[in-house]
């Protein structure tokens, strides 16, 4: 198996838990924010899933295209139930998918260069960051449901 084969597998691990606990979830919800400034239980599994896409391409494409990124980031809850959001995961899972298996190993080991704190090295601490980036808002995403009271969720992975 390849490095790309066997980082791709690490986060679909993680990914099909969060197409899980999106099953979980009530529409009645889709607005609850623990805090005032926090995204809502809707827009927090919009967020992974656009980011995911994001770390993927910036394995391609290096930093330069960061700002644009960060624009092009969907604002606000136009999703009205979670059917809606995990339709969106799913579609832009399988881009995400898609993207990620047509990196080579040599496109990760590719030198970045970047002003970005954090960004410079071998371009597959974009695809490490992904990861870190999936698992820390899927662990804010499993508080959420349990504060709006799902009482079973999947294994963390």
């Amino acid at each position: 198996m390849t490095q790309v084969e066997t980082m791709m597998q690490e986060w679909l691990r993680h990914r099909n838990v969060l197409e899980k606990v999106l099953m979980t979830l009530k529409d009645a919800d889709m607005t609850f924010k623990p805090w005032e400034g926090a995204m809502t239980l809707g827009q927090l599994p919009v967020h992974i899933a656009y980011w995911s896409r994001a770390f993927v391409t910036l394995v391609k494409v290096g930093d330069a295209e960061f700002s644009q990124l960060i624009a092009a980031e969907p604002k606000g809850n136009s999703y009205r139930t979670f059917d809606d959001v995990y339709q969106t995961v799913q579609a832009w899972t399988e881009e995400t998918k898609a993207a990620y298996a047509a990196l080579s190993d040599e496109d990760l080991e590719v030198e970045n260069q970047s002003k970005i704190p954090n960004f410079n090295g071998p371009r597959k601490m974009f695809l490490t960051l992904m990861h870190d980036h999936e698992v820390h808002h899927k662990g804010q995403l499993f508080v959420y449901a349990r504060m709006v009271g799902v009482q079973e969720l999947p294994f963390f992975c």
